[in-house]
């Protein structure tokens, strides 16, 4: 009796562990199965919305599609002209008309121009046209060599222009200062080098030219030189600068020009010739100049 009891409810327990056992296998599958449909149904809805189909009716997810479509216009606008780029092998600064390009970068100065060319291999060409750098240069210096080709580039021809207008803007200080000492160093030593102050003497040779500086920095205690109208002309291994000085402004003008010579690595002044300009009311008087 005992032992048909146990075996009842050995059968019991067994029965009622795969009731339990197919219960949650029953659930699990309805589980994931709901999942799955859902998550069908919502790839459905929204490839239908995104195809402009009316049977979609999820009205929330409808609208995010249509307010996501402009955004897909304008990404896929940038996709091909980012394409259309890679394809011309041209930035958009290259792909401007040169007239537009040579103006725009007219408004940048040397520095703006040196450092532009470092940013990328597009900037650099743009930068380092020739049209931009002539541009450059006859709005710093001058248009009077507007007809001039320059044998390295109008680059290379600016910064020649630049260093020698620099050196010659040393060649006034020096004579602000009055420093014989450094007017030496400025001139070349060579026995060909001439000197033409105002007076209108002739100097020839490097120790006449010194005992000519020496006799003129003694007139007085110092010279507020001024100088304008700078011209500069560079080429190869000389250059000459003609230029507008005056004392002050109730002194004469004098027109000045400094001829150059690069030697050893450095500019050497190897002439100079300064005369007074001539007025119209100088012009009246009988021996012309006072």
């Amino acid at each position: 009796m005992e032992e048909s009891r146990s075996l009842s409810l050995r059968s019991f327990y067994i029965a009622a562990c795969a009731a339990a056992f197919c219960m949650v296998s029953s659930l699990v599958a309805l589980k994931f199965g709901s999942r799955g449909f859902t998550k069908k149904k919502k790839m459905s809805c929204h490839c239908s919305s995104s195809r402009g189909h009316d049977g979609c009716s999820d009205a929330g997810n409808s609208g995010r599609e249509i307010s996501a479509a402009p955004q897909n216009r304008d990404s896929a606008g940038k996709d091909k002209a980012a394409a259309a780029e890679r394809q011309s092998g041209a930035s958009m600064m290259e792909q401007l008309v040169p007239e537009i390009t040579t103006h725009t970068l007219s408004y940048l100065d040397c520095t703006s121009l040196c450092n532009l060319s470092m940013t990328n291999s597009a900037m650099r060409r743009a930068a380092n046209d020739d049209n931009a750098w002539k541009a450059l240069y006859h709005k710093d210096f001058t248009l009077e060599q507007d007809d001039l080709t320059p044998t390295n580039g109008w680059k290379s021809y600016y910064a020649a222009t630049k260093a020698i207008v620099s050196v010659n803007a040393e060649f006034c200080q020096i004579v602000r200062e009055r420093s014989l000492p450094a007017m030496g160093r400025f001139w070349l030593h060579a026995n060909y080098v001439k000197c033409i102050h105002s007076s209108g003497e002739l100097n020839m040779g490097f120790n006449a030219v010194m005992n000519s500086w020496a006799s003129a920095f003694n007139w007085g205690h110092g010279v507020a030189l001024q100088i304008r109208d700078v011209r500069a002309r560079v080429s190869g291994d000389m250059a000459w600068v003609t230029m507008k000085a005056y004392i002050d402004l109730e002194s004469d003008l004098f027109f000045m020009t400094n001829v150059y010579e690069f030697h050893e690595g450095r500019w050497h002044l190897v002439h100079h010739h300064s005369t007074l300009m001539v007025m119209d009311d100088d012009l009246d008087q009988p021996n012309g100049l006072p």
